[in-house]
């Protein structure tokens, strides 16, 4: 923040940092009888070691006197109130000042005062802006909320409001534009009500929506009949063993026996008995002819049995 205030220029622009005057220090109230005789110089004198800067006394008007009170608003040359301050022998408590919501004698509104008010008179009394409250019979009638009560009544909802927005402003040393935020917030529920309603459903899209008129009615017609040649796809291949490829690949000679496949000639494997080739003269069974382990079934091929 030291810095900060020795800033003297921004790129080509010389600029001068102030402290803001407000929101640097912060207001208590300490009530006291024994003080009602000590005015405001003396009690800031006196209290200058404890960080007040400035002091004024709360006074109020009864049967057009003004009169004292034993309420004196402290200013603290920092951000935090102390809890108490020592005046003399006294302990003195210090608590927030929240002050009253600011209403212009002139147009009967809240939030500023009539030196700097653009509107019209109003009545405080009946809000009509013909006459003054002084000269007026009428039944009362708020400027603010349109109820049935004055507008400097302390039971208008919305001095009650600004009331709040001020408590608020004043304990958590923050602008009036925050606090008023904040309140909007806090009295649509705030952290409770999102917690007593607990999480939040999950949302669903509707996907029928999504489809047009159109579209629907097209899907819903029977699909067309399908015209030329419809390719088919490929069945499975029949399975081929070794015994049928060796049957072909013989054409016109059988088997040398039923469920073998047949021997050809060649060298022996190890551990295998030796292969006799077929004698040439000797023709084997056609394939017509079934052939079992004896030979072929034929009457003429059996031997006799004389």
């Amino acid at each position: 923040s030291d810095a900060l205030l020795a800033l003297n220029s921004v790129l080509d622009y010389e600029v001068t940092v102030t402290p803001h005057c407000k929101l640097n220090t912060v207001q208590g109230v300490i009530s006291e009888d024994d003080l009602l005789d000590t005015s405001d110089a003396e009690l800031v004198e006196g209290l200058s070691s404890q960080g007040v800067v400035a002091a004024r006394r709360i006074n109020i008007r009864r049967d057009g006197n003004e009169r004292k009170t034993k309420h004196v608003i402290l200013t603290f040359d920092s951000t935090t109130l102390p809890a108490t301050v020592k005046a003399g022998y006294l302990q003195c408590r210090v608590r927030p000042y929240v002050p009253n919501p600011q209403r212009c004698f002139k147009c009967q509104r809240f939030g500023h005062g009539s030196r700097s008010c653009r509107g019209a008179d109003t009545c405080a009394k009946c809000s009509s802006k013909e006459h003054v409250a002084d000269n007026c019979d009428n039944e009362p009638k708020c400027a603010n909320c349109e109820g049935n009560h004055p507008s400097y009544s302390r039971s208008c909802p919305l001095w009650k409001q600004e009331k709040e927005i001020l408590t608020l402003k004043a304990k958590e040393n923050i602008t009036y534009i925050e606090a008023k935020k904040r309140f909007s917030f806090l009295s649509k529920g705030g952290y409770a009500e999102v917690v007593r309603r607990g999480p939040a459903r999950p949302m669903t899209a509707s996907t029928g929506t999504q489809t047009s008129p159109d579209d629907l009615r097209l899907s819903l017609k029977s699909p067309p009949k399908p015209t030329g040649t419809v390719p088919v796809a490929p069945g499975p291949k029949p399975r081929v063993d070794a015994g049928s490829l060796a049957s072909t690949s013989e054409q016109g000679k059988a088997p040398p026996g039923r469920g073998r496949p047949p021997r050809t000639s060649g060298p022996n494997r190890p551990g295998e008995p030796s292969r006799q080739s077929t004698p040439q003269g000797r023709q084997s069974a056609t394939q017509e002819e079934p052939m079992d382990d004896c030979g072929p079934r034929s009457d003429e091929e059996a031997p006799s049995s004389g």
